[in-house]
């Protein structure tokens, strides 16, 4: 059986080995570090310039927008102005074209009531002359009828006597001429 001796010689060494490795693991550690920071070192000398340069163009800005702002300011009163008068006279615009659309409206239902009754006139005077000169016309034209008739008749050459005509054989009738020359209807 080992002794205490022993026991504590192997605990030691294994404590030494310990130590040994965790040292070398700190020193690797530490050489990564001064990589590192010398590599961070020169990444901060190459920005140097580029952050100085950001720095300009920032107060550059910040002077810009200083000048600018009551320009901006003065722009967006600008703005609201032109959009109220735009808006007011898009409003004026409106009741104006309502105004001439109830103005043409009206216009057209006088002219559609001035040709309504314009036609009803000469509708009225077309009745009235074909009543005044129709129904003195048709009696004209049945006078007229009449008297050819009766002209008709009166020189028509008379008929010779009635020849007898034999047994069974109906005898002819003369053509009545007042009915050739009657009036039509």
């Amino acid at each position: 059986m080992p002794t205490i001796d022993y026991i504590l010689i192997a605990i030691a060494v294994i404590l030494g080995v310990a130590v040994l490795v965790q040292i070398i693991v700190l020193t690797a550690a530490g050489v990564s570090a001064l990589k590192t920071m010398k590599a961070a070192r020169e990444m901060g000398d190459e920005l140097r310039p580029l952050m100085h340069e950001a720095k300009d163009l920032m107060q550059t800005a910040g002077q810009i927008i200083k000048r600018i702002e009551p320009k901006l300011d003065s722009a967006a009163t600008d703005l609201a102005e032109i959009a109220r008068t735009a808006r007011e006279e898009t409003d004026r615009i409106s009741a104006s074209a309502e105004e001439i659309n109830e103005r043409i409206r009206r216009q057209a239902e006088r002219m559609d009531n001035m040709t309504t009754s314009a036609l009803n006139g000469v509708e009225q005077a077309g009745h009235l002359l074909n009543v005044a000169v129709g129904t003195p016309a048709r009696q004209v034209s049945g006078v007229v009828a009449a008297a050819r008739a009766i002209l008709g008749v009166l020189l028509a050459p008379r008929p010779s006597r009635r020849r007898a005509a034999p047994q069974g054989e109906p005898v002819p009738e003369p053509p009545n001429e007042s009915r050739r020359y009657a009036p039509e209807r």
